[in-house]
C-alpha cells in the first residue's frame, strides 16, 4: 500500500513509484489527486468514502496504467 505521498499532482498525471529504499520501480497515472493521495495514505478501500466523502478507486495507480 501507499505509505508516503510528496509532490504536486493531479488526476490523470504520470507519477513515480519508488520502493522503501526510495529507488525508482516504475511510473503510472493516478487516480488521485497527491492532497486526496495524502489524505488515503495507508488506509482500507473501504475506508475512503468516509474519509475523502465519495467511494473511491481501489488503486492509486491502476495496473492497467502502471509501466514497471
Amino acid at each position: 500500500g501507499v505509505v508516503a505521498v510528496t509532490g504536486r499532482f493531479g488526476r490523470g498525471d504520470p507519477v513515480a513509484i519508488l520502493g522503501p529504499d526510495r529507488a525508482r520501480l516504475g511510473q503510472g497515472l493516478s487516480r488521485y489527486t497527491a492532497a486526496e493521495a495524502g489524505r488515503i495514505r495507508g488506509i482500507r478501500t473501504g475506508e475512503i468514502e468516509s474519509v475523502l466523502g465519495y467511494p473511491g478507486r481501489a488503486a492509486l495507480i491502476h495496473r492497467d496504467d502502471m509501466a514497471l
